[in-house]
């Protein structure tokens, strides 16, 4: 797809809709019930704007995707699938990426 023919998504505007339906989803919650149908929609619709807004390339950068490399999506997928599957995995899981993440800092910059 060129340049020309490529569809333009205005970030602005889905920003926009994402807060507004963010919004109205707390002012339902607020004003009549969490349990609403409405309101659970709301917020879920302005959470995938979000991800959309996020994702969307902008004249300064590229799409949020475009540099990942394609192992990484397997691996997160991966990952998904086992915590979903046995979700006592799950907290195993975070104490490594915690240590891993306080440990490995302060021993690299010890052996510097």
């Amino acid at each position: 797809m060129t340049e020309s023919n490529r569809p333009q998504v205005n970030r602005v505007l889905v920003a926009v809709i994402a807060v507004a339906c963010l919004l109205t989803g707390i002012a339902i919650a607020v004003l009549d019930s969490p349990n609403n149908f409405w309101c659970g929609s709301f917020v879920r619709v302005g959470l995938l704007m979000s991800a959309f807004w996020i994702g969307l390339p902008s004249k300064g950068r590229a799409a949020a995707w475009a540099n990942l490399n394609p192992w990484w999506i397997v691996g997160i997928a991966a990952l998904l699938l086992v915590i979903v599957r046995r979700p006592r995995i799950l907290l195993p899981f975070l104490v490594v990426i915690l240590v891993l993440g306080v440990l490995v800092p302060k021993l690299t910059r010890s052996l510097k």
